[in-house]
C-alpha cells in the first residue's frame, strides 16, 4: 500500500512544549484569588477565546502597534477579565493581572506526554518531521532544552519570514523546502483551532487538533480530527496507509 502521508509538522507551544500551568489557566487561578467567581462555562469560554485571539494575527499586530508592551498586556488582561464577566474595577484588576504575570508567573515546562516517543517513531519510519511556530525568534534553544532537537528536519519561527499562522503562506514556505512534497501529504498537529487548524487547512494540509482538555467538542467544532494524546497521531497515520516495517509492528 502506498504511504499517503509523507510529513508531519507540529506547533511548539501548547503542543509539544507544555507550560504548567498554562498562561490562561494561570490567569484563572489568579483571578479567583481576587475573589472573581469563574464557573466552568466561563473557564472554558476564556480558554477558547485566548486561542481565538492569538489565532487572529491581524488583530494581534494591530494591538501591538497601538500599545507599548505594558499597555498591550494590560489591554489583553482586560479582555481576559471581560470574558469571565469580571467588569468591576476592570482597569485596576487588569493592572494586577499584568503585574502578577510579570513578577510571579514562572511555569514549569515539559514535553507533552508521549511526544518524544511519537517523534522518535516518526523519524524511524522515515517521515519528514518539522516545527512551525508563531514565535518571533528562532526555536533552537527551547527545542534543545526539551531534548527534541535531533528529531526535526526543519524548525521555523514565523518571525524569521514575516508570515504568521493562520496565514497559509507560512505553511507553503515550509512545504517548498522539501522537493516534491505536496500539502495534502502533510499532517499538521497543533493545539489552536484558529491558528493551527484553520491555517493548516487553508494551506491544504491535514489538520490534527491536539486537545487534551477537550476544549473543542465535536458538536461545536466538527471540522478537524482531534486527539487527546500525542501518540494518537500514530493511529491517524495507520488509517492513512502507514505500513513501513515499524508501522507493521506498531499497528498489527
Amino acid at each position: 500500500m502506498t504511504q499517503h502521508i509523507k510529513a508531519v509538522f507540529f506547533d511548539l507551544d501548547g503542543t509539544l512544549r507544555i507550560p504548567s500551568p498554562g498562561p490562561t489557566a494561570a490567569f484563572i487561578h489568579f483571578a479567583r484569588s481576587l475573589d472573581i467567581e469563574i464557573p466552568p462555562a466561563a473557564e472554558h469560554r476564556v480558554k477558547v477565546w485566548a486561542h481565538e485571539y492569538w489565532g487572529h494575527e491581524t488583530l494581534v499586530k494591530q494591538d501591538m502597534e497601538q500599545y507599548d508592551i505594558d499597555g498591550f498586556w494590560i489591554n489583553y488582561s482586560k479582555q481576559l477579565l471581560e470574558k469571565v464577566d469580571a467588569r468591576q474595577d476592570l482597569t485596576t484588576r487588569a493592572a494586577l493581572v499584568r503585574q502578577w504575570f510579570d513578577t510571579e508567573y514562572k511555569p514549569q515546562v515539559a514535553c507533552a506526554p508521549g511526544a518524544k516517543q511519537l517523534l522518535a517513531t516518526l523519524k524511524q519510519a522515515g517521515y519528514i518531521v518539522g516545527l512551525i511556530s508563531n514565535r518571533p525568534n528562532p526555536l533552537h534553544d527551547d527545542v534543545t532544552q526539551l531534548g527534541l532537537n535531533e528529531f526535526f528536519d526543519l524548525m521555523l519561527a514565523a518571525g524569521e519570514i514575516g508570515y504568521w499562522k493562520p496565514d497559509p503562506k507560512i505553511f507553503w514556505h515550509v512545504i517548498s523546502r522539501f522537493n516534491g512534497l505536496r500539502a495534502e501529504e502533510c499532517l499538521y498537529v497543533g493545539d489552536n483551532y484558529f491558528a493551527d487548524g484553520r491555517g493548516a487547512a487553508a494551506a491544504g494540509m491535514i489538520p490534527v487538533l491536539y486537545d487534551p482538555e477537550d476544549l473543542y467538542g465535536e458538536s461545536v467544532y466538527p471540522v478537524y480530527r482531534r486527539i487527546r494524546h500525542m501518540t494518537d497521531v500514530l493511529q491517524i497515520l495507520s488509517e492513512n496507509g502507514l505500513r513501513s516495517a515499524i508501522g507493521n509492528r506498531l499497528f498489527s
